[in-house]
């Protein structure tokens, strides 16, 4: 059996995990983006612009613009300019996606519970910290690169 590379489980289990929460989320008229948003903007206590929804998902102003446009078609978001900046959009929760929104309230812990269900908590909590740690060192400067190196030359010149 050929052992898989580490980078491509994790994008299946990505993949799998995305494919289930938006098959779950699809009743409530929802995808698993448009749920991020939504807790993200909860969290922002029901307002956010759309700026900030780019920098929160890392996505491009025009995913946004879509996500956003769909979501208020759906009734869960209305946008208006910006007051403080007419380039930008504010993102306001409805009513509609409070309701909702206390409904997922243990969406997210019961799919991690149902992931990691295999798992004893021990195992739960070094997987915890064996992905932080990868996805922390994923920032780092990586002081072996050639460009790294470069740098590194001329600044001793």
């Amino acid at each position: 059996m050929q052992e898989l590379h580490i980078g491509f489980l994790l994008k299946s289990i990505t993949d799998k995990l995305h494919a289930r929460a938006d098959a779950d989320l699809k009743a409530k008229g929802l995808t698993m983006a448009q749920c991020r948003v939504l807790a993200f903007l909860h969290d922002k206590e029901g307002q956010a612009t759309q700026k900030e929804i780019e920098v929160y998902l890392d996505v491009s102003h025009p995913t946004v613009v879509g996500l956003v446009a769909r979501m208020e078609q759906n009734g869960f978001v209305t946008y208006c300019p910006d007051p403080s900046d007419k380039r930008n959009k504010l993102v306001t929760l409805t009513e509609k996606a409070h309701i909702v929104g206390r409904e997922l309230k243990t969406f997210i812990p019961r799919n991690e519970a149902h992931m990691v269900r295999m798992l004893t908590k021990d195992e739960v909590r070094q997987l915890s910290a064996l992905l932080q740690k990868i996805y922390d060192g994923l920032d780092e400067h990586d002081s072996d690169s050639p460009k790294s190196k470069h740098e590194r030359r001329e600044n001793h010149d």
